[in-house]
């Protein structure tokens, strides 16, 4: 739908209606998912269930043991799928003024209210992409919702880097657009896990999809 369109104007035309439209006219390179992000209550707990439950191991951490005083962040993988669960610490405790979460943009509130408000959910959809900061400006330029301009993280020990931005995709999700060379398990900041391999054959994403309470307005 165009910037300033009018939901109210469209209409669900059934499957036996549809025509896909579909020109190739990416306007900036896209190549894969790179990972769904969780928001809960627990992650310790709830990134241990998930890997049990679909046979991937935990192969970065963002806690406290890694000077990660505001949230706790776990990623479990299996092929090229990544999952990253995500948790705030209580807001009353005592913060040193570094005490801040690798991904950049994170407020431990918000989280904490997100999680009241919809349990565990998924609060972004990373996507790799060329350039995260071009693929920021050409979406705010085309009618996206700007969350968090491009932010470049860079390893201290490899001094490689990711670059991260964020647009609004649908209620309190965003769309996380990753680029770089990084290697490291996630996002430079967390530390790489040893684990078993416990897969179970996933491989890579497909598709996602995100319930909406109203469907054209969402579109």
């Amino acid at each position: 739908m165009a910037p300033g369109a009018d939901a109210n104007n469209m209409k669900l035309v059934g499957c036996k209606n549809f025509v896909r439209h579909n020109p190739m006219t990416d306007r900036f390179d896209v190549h894969k998912f790179h990972h769904i992000e969780f928001y809960c209550a627990d992650a310790t707990n709830v990134a241990r269930r998930f890997a049990w439950g679909l046979g991937m191991g935990q192969i970065g951490k963002s806690d406290q043991s890694t000077g990660n005083h505001v949230s706790a962040s776990y990623v479990i993988q299996s092929g090229e799928v990544k999952l990253v669960f995500t948790a705030p610490y209580a807001l009353e405790t005592e913060k040193a003024p570094d005490a801040v979460s690798p991904i950049p943009g994170y407020d431990p509130e918000f989280a904490q209210k997100f999680v009241m408000k919809h349990g565990l959910a998924v609060r972004a959809v990373g996507i790799l992409v060329g350039d995260a900061k071009a693929a920021y400006e050409s979406s705010v330029q085309n009618g996206g919702v700007g969350v968090l301009k491009p932010h470049t993280l860079t390893d201290k020990e490899s001094g490689k880097t990711t670059t991260v931005s964020e647009v609004k995709l649908y209620g309190d999700v965003v769309i996380r657009w990753v680029s770089g060379d990084f290697e490291g398990p996630f996002v430079p900041g967390y530390e790489k896990c040893e684990c078993p391999d416990v897969s179970i054959g996933i491989q890579r994403l497909d598709h996602c999809v995100g319930n909406v309470p109203k469907l054209l307005d969402a579109v």
